[in-house]
């Protein structure tokens, strides 16, 4: 083969996979886009679907669990809406050329009011979910929320890290 053959023949290979690429890549984005609307229209339609799944809940602990998720949500839903229009005020505000302090940091106060009410409404919920659960589904309600609040497998409070122990040992073991 010839320079010029080679160089064909590598030239229409490289075209030939940068096709299959570009294919591949469009069928994953499409799967992957179909998969996520599904997903977001399901948790739409029934939001204790992951609690019931991760507990096996009976279908009568089932109806007590969408009866209190509903009710987190009415309570919440103006709270979240609160929020999110003093977050636009503040926004809006550090946007102007001069901005208003006094104003940032009474809308700050207000969001640290609103959010409070948020978590006592969590605490809420997460009671009386574990009213309604065995004693082996509230330990798996109890690792579902500390993943919630975004603790991994050891942690603050649930007995099995070393916690502020070796503080002043520069991590050394005892």
């Amino acid at each position: 083969m010839n320079f010029f053959s080679k160089n064909r023949f590598i030239f229409w290979l490289l075209i030939f996979l940068v096709v299959i690429n570009l294919s591949a890549l469009t069928a994953f984005l499409v799967f992957f886009s179909r998969n996520t609307s599904d997903s977001r229209q399901q948790w739409q339609k029934t939001p204790g679907m992951k609690i019931r799944k991760e507990l096996s809940l009976s279908p009568a602990q089932s109806e007590r669990v969408n009866a209190i998720l509903a009710g987190y949500k009415k309570t919440t839903e103006p709270i979240i809406l609160k929020i999110k229009t003093y977050r636009a005020g503040i926004l809006d505000e550090l946007a102007s050329d001069k901005p208003d302090t006094s104003y940032i940091k009474t809308s700050v106060d207000s969001i640290c009011s609103f959010q409070r009410q948020m978590q006592k409404a969590s605490v809420k919920q997460y009671l009386a979910l574990k009213e309604i659960c065995t004693p082996t589904q509230c330990q798996r309600l109890s690792a579902l929320y500390f993943e919630l609040y975004g603790f991994q497998d050891s942690c603050s409070g649930r007995g099995r890290g070393k916690g502020m122990m070796h503080q002043h040992r520069r991590g050394k073991g005892q």
